[in-house]
């Protein structure tokens, strides 16, 4: 995107920012709604393999790993995953790993799902997508599940026209609310430019890396907002393990 250049670290200096200013945590400890809906309507068991992608301070990667999923939890920022470490220590076997989501340190074939909870809407351009994209393709298993939920709009937009339309500009400095020792403090963070794509962009996106789109709908998600979540399958030759009444078949 012309004028716009994805800064993969933007978020550790974020977090950072926030952890110097008091807080315990940059977002709620709580998992995010729309996947604890996911889980529970497809029907998942513990013991599958799950990559949460972006994990951040790790509130999903905990939730999953307390059903008894064997999670690895991916972030470039050091500071977050820091203190997903602390949360789970001595309790969660989660695997914390400091990557960029475009460049997974995993072997191939190796996850049956694959999370992406307002990560993938920051790789603001087409190739970092696309790369990232093909990278979950080739981690998850025949028949692994992606799911997106990620920020949206109803007709293609760019970044520009995105942020001008809201009277914003990324870099902007804005008020954010932090929660330093059960007392709500304002501090001002700068705006970090997200890309938010249409539902059919997100289905064009999923299908050009070889993704099968099973669900694409708008939804309204703690702390991301409102939404597009997508759900989609890789490959069609070997099924991966659901519980009875999945809607995998």
């Amino acid at each position: 995107m012309k004028g716009f250049s994805y800064d993969p670290y933007a978020y550790n200096h974020r977090y950072r920012r926030v952890y110097q200013e008091g807080a315990e945590f940059w977002e709620a400890p709580f998992p995010t709604s729309a996947l604890i809906e996911f889980i529970c309507r497809y029907g998942f068991r513990g013991g599958l393999k799950v990559i949460d992608l972006g994990c951040g301070e790790g509130r999903d990667s905990i939730f999953l790993a307390r059903l008894g999923f064997e999670v690895t939890a991916i972030d470039i920022s050091l500071a977050a995953l820091e203190r997903g470490k602390e949360a789970s220590k001595n309790i969660l076997p989660i695997d914390f790993l400091a990557a960029d989501i475009s460049m997974l340190p995993l072997r191939g074939y190796s996850h049956h799902l694959a999370i992406n909870i307002a990560c993938l809407q920051f790789l603001i351009d087409q190739e970092s997508r696309d790369r990232h994209l093909d990278e979950a393709y080739r981690v998850l298993k025949d028949k692994g599940i992606y799911f997106s939920c990620n920020v949206g709009v109803d007709e293609e937009v760019s970044i520009e026209d995105f942020y001008r339309r809201m009277g914003k500009r990324p870099g902007e400095y804005i008020e954010r609310r932090i929660r330093v020792g059960g007392v709500e403090k304002v501090i001002h963070l700068p705006i970090i430019p997200v890309w938010p794509k249409s539902r059919e962009g997100y289905i064009r996106e999923f299908e050009e890396a070889g993704f099968r789109v099973l669900e694409a709908y708008k939804g309204v998600s703690r702390p991301v907002g409102e939404c597009w979540i997508i759900i989609a399958r890789r490959g069609l030759d070997k099924p991966i393990e659901a519980s009875p009444g999945s809607k995998l078949k």
